[in-house]
């Protein structure tokens, strides 16, 4: 790299003076990202103050870390292919590096749902199958490719909503619940003293009603003994400023906050799922399976993939930054 070049001299004086034959040298600047540090040292540092659990650690800017973060080797290579052999020192933004993954993830990754553990909203659905009929509708994986295969989804009596999705929800109104159908609302039931926040909801399904005419699409999850656990975790970069000056100590850029979980409730499928397995939650984004399902009390961990945008598309933003 360049920061070796005026080494350059000095070794074709030696290449000369022993008759060698020349080399020719071609020169390159290292690579840089925002809001991290590259330096072995550094990196190592970081380590031995525990403030990541290894080398592997996903929050770790290595080949091991961005691998178990989520991002897929294919897309790696073709993002430093794309940064070419320039001498000019830059900055590389991560967003970019995160926005080539998701063009492999996206054509591939299996669709799921899930639903926050604890901030939701039941919805009843006056028509729908009761639970112990323990009835089903068959969608694909991936809306765009159903050559990727089929699954089932739970339906039920008793649903639950993201308590986000339902504000200012009102009689009347018609939604859609993704792979499934429409549903009008027909009774809204609000904390007392406090009409925006939204405890229980009723409704109707209605058979071949028009997905077009409603406004909320929203995500949903039958309220059934069989759905999975799920600990969804987030990263956040390691350093606060996004490009370190030479007199900066690194020490004092040091982020306090670099990883959340949230638990969440998921369809069934998802203990089905094996380590490494890369899905996407519909409406959140893309996940990697860090752990299998293996119980209530051991749930399937899921690190988040970024995607490369600056924030959510949906209302469903999670703990920390969207990078």
């Amino acid at each position: 790299t360049t920061e070796y070049k005026d080494r350059d001299e000095q070794y074709q004086w030696i290449q000369s003076a022993l008759g060698l034959r020349r080399v020719q040298i071609h020169s390159f600047s290292k690579v840089d990202f925002q809001y991290a540090v590259l330096s072995k040292r550094k990196l190592t540092w970081f380590v031995e103050q525990g403030l990541v659990t290894g080398w592997d650690d996903a929050r770790m800017p290595t080949v091991r870390g961005v691998v178990r973060r989520g991002v897929q080797v294919p897309a790696l290579k073709t993002y430093i292919y794309s940064q070419g052999a320039s001498k000019r020192v830059v900055n590389l933004v991560w967003n970019s590096f995160w926005a080539e993954n998701k063009k492999i993830l996206d054509s591939t990754a299996k669709r799921y749902m899930a639903i926050d553990a604890t901030n939701h909203v039941p919805l009843t659905i006056t028509n729908a199958p009761t639970v112990e009929s323990e009835s089903y509708v068959e969608t694909s994986f991936h809306p765009k490719d159903p050559s990727i295969g089929k699954r089932t989804v739970r339906i039920a009596q008793n649903v639950i909503l993201e308590t986000i999705d339902v504000e200012g929800i009102e009689v009347g109104e018609s939604i859609v619940l993704m792979r499934w159908g429409v549903v009008k609302i027909t009774k809204v039931e609000t904390a007392d003293g406090d009409d925006k926040k939204v405890n229980h909801l009723e409704g109707e399904f209605v058979p071949n009603g028009d997905f077009k005419a409603c406004k909320r699409k929203l995500s949903w999850l039958a309220n059934v003994p069989d759905a999975a656990a799920v600990a969804l975790t987030e990263f956040d970069h390691l350093i606060t400023k996004d490009k370190l000056e030479e007199d900066d100590k690194f020490e004092d850029f040091v982020n306090a906050t670099t990883i959340a979980t949230t638990r969440v409730t998921g369809d069934a499928g998802l203990k089905t799922l094996q380590q490494h397995d890369i899905i996407q939650l519909e409406r959140r984004g893309f996940f990697r399976v860090d752990r299998p399902y293996m119980s209530e009390d051991k749930p399937i961990v899921l690190y988040m993939i970024p995607d490369g945008k600056a924030k959510a598309m949906s209302g469903l933003v999670g703990k920390l930054g969207h990078h």
